[in-house]
């Protein structure tokens, strides 16, 4: 399953989740995770390579952006893209 977005308004979602959500420690203990809207951000080991993810859809980031999705059905994708949304019409509290 093939989906287009648009990767600067990603990356833009991103550094909102980042910079306005809630921090959480990662299991792997050397990067952090932020909460927003229900979605998370985090970035890999590299620092190239970040994901955005709801626990049943995810989008990897790669060098280059490059991306890739990961979804179970169309029902989880389309609850991801509206998640999405709702960290772009976030204001700051």
């Amino acid at each position: 399953m093939r989906n287009a977005i648009d990767i600067y308004q990603a990356l833009r979602v991103f550094n909102k989740i980042v910079e306005c959500g809630e921090k959480h420690k990662a299991e792997n203990g050397y990067n952090s995770r932020y909460h927003l809207c229900g979605l998370q951000a985090e970035t890999g080991f590299d620092g190239y390579t970040i994901t955005l993810s709801d626990g049943r859809t995810s989008l990897n980031i790669y060098f280059h952006n490059k991306y890739q999705f990961d979804y179970p059905d169309n029902e989880a994708f389309e609850n991801f893209m509206r998640r999405f949304g709702d960290v772009i019409k976030h204001t700051v509290q």
